[in-house]
Formats: C-alpha cells, sequence, structure tokens
C-alpha cells in the first residue's frame, strides 16, 4: 500500500466524516484505527473498511439524529447563523458607505431571508460536487450548477425584495450607529466560528499523537 494512496484515502474518509457531522473525538479515533491498520497489515484501507464514503456513513450511523447526510452539514443551524449574521453586517455596512443614515424596512429584511434562503441552493451543490468521489463529470456539473446559482443568488434575492412594499420603514439609523451594529454581528460571526471550531477539534487518541483541524 503506497504512502501516496493512504493519504489520499485519509484525506477522503476525513472529508466525509465531517460532511457527516461526527464529532471530532470519534474521527480522531476512526483516523487513528485506519492509519494503525494500514501501517501494521499493509492492507488496502478500501478492501479493510470500504470507500471513504460507506465507511463514514457507517461511523455516523453510530450518532443516530446527530449525524448521517452530509446534507446536514449545510442545513445545520449554526451553518445558518452564521450566514444569516453575516448578511445582516453587510445589508448594514454597504449603504452606510455612500449615505448618512440606514433605513432598514420590511423589504430589506425579507431579501436577507431570501439571499439566505437561495444560498443553501449553491451550497448543497457545492458540497455534491465535493463529495462526489466516483465520476469527474458529475463533479463537474455540480460545481458548475454551484457557480451559476450562486452568481443568480442575489439577482433572485433583490428581485423578491423588490417584489415587496419597501414600507414600513423598521428602523433609521446614523451611520456611525450601521457601522457599529454591523461590526457586532462580525464579531458574533467570529465568535461563532471559532467556537465551533475549537469545541469539534480533532485530536490523535495514540501517545504522541497531536490535534487535526
Amino acid at each position: 500500500m503506497s504512502t501516496g494512496s493512504s493519504e489520499k484515502y485519509r484525506n477522503e474518509l476525513l472529508f466525509a466524516l465531517r460532511m457527516r457531522e461526527v464529532p471530532g473525538a470519534r474521527i480522531g479515533d476512526v483516523l487513528a484505527e485506519v492509519e494503525t491498520h494500514v501501517a501494521e497489515t499493509g492492507q488496502d484501507p478500501v478492501e479493510a473498511f470500504g470507500t471513504p464514503g460507506e465507511y463514514a456513513a457507517r461511523v455516523a450511523e453510530e450518532f443516530g439524529a446527530f449525524a448521517g447526510s452530509p446534507r446536514r452539514a449545510v442545513l445545520r443551524p449554526s451553518v445558518l447563523l452564521v450566514a444569516a449574521l453575516a448578511l445582516c453586517a453587510a445589508e448594514l455596512a454597504v449603504p452606510a458607505v455612500t449615505t448618512s443614515e440606514v433605513t432598514l424596512t420590511t423589504g430589506s429584511l425579507v431579501g436577507i431571508l431570501a439571499l439566505l434562503a437561495l444560498l443553501v441552493v449553491p451550497l448543497l451543490l457545492a458540497m455534491r460536487a465535493a463529495t462526489e468521489l466516483h465520476s469527474v463529470e458529475r463533479r463537474l456539473w455540480f460545481g458548475l450548477g454551484a457557480l451559476a446559482t450562486l452568481v443568480l443568488a442575489p439577482f433572485g434575492a433583490d428581485w423578491i425584495e423588490r417584489m415587496v412594499s419597501a414600507e414600513p420603514v423598521l428602523v433609521t439609523m446614523p451611520r456611525w450607529s450601521a457601522f457599529a451594529l454591523a461590526a457586532v454581528f462580525l464579531l458574533a460571526t467570529v465568535a461563532l466560528l471559532a467556537r465551533t471550531i475549537r469545541g469539534n477539534r480533532i485530536v490523535d487518541p495514540r501517545p504522541g499523537g497531536v490535534g487535526s483541524s
């Protein structure tokens, strides 16, 4: 078993486990088990454990509702919350650059929600492209679909926002207040991302093992 093939299997397995929301501690155990088995026996990991996707699916079954389909990695509440905070920050900061007052209306809030919903489509397509390990052609089509829907999503959200009445005005704030609130949203986004990454860190359980991402 070549080092390159073993490393490729490990990377694909790591990605598949992450996409199924398997906890970091369990991922560390699984990767250590695979690496130890290959090192001791020289057996092809596909023969011993199955393809990365198949093995990851079996491991995910241990956690029932907490892991499973890769789609859950996109639709999980923390991911949607991060995206919503980032979009709110942009909605406040962008107009504050050119105007002295920023006005939030019903239409603008509907536009944010519409964009958040529409962005789920390219994310799911990109996830499907990344997890397609058997067909380069299918991976390409999923990738192109993700790119196309990512480009079209803002236009769709803008159209929906225009269809909704701009009235009533919910709040009007000076430029400095908009920038301050946008900064709060961005800080909350960074803090949530950092907490998620730190709380799900992969650690090699073997003596002398090091942490992974």
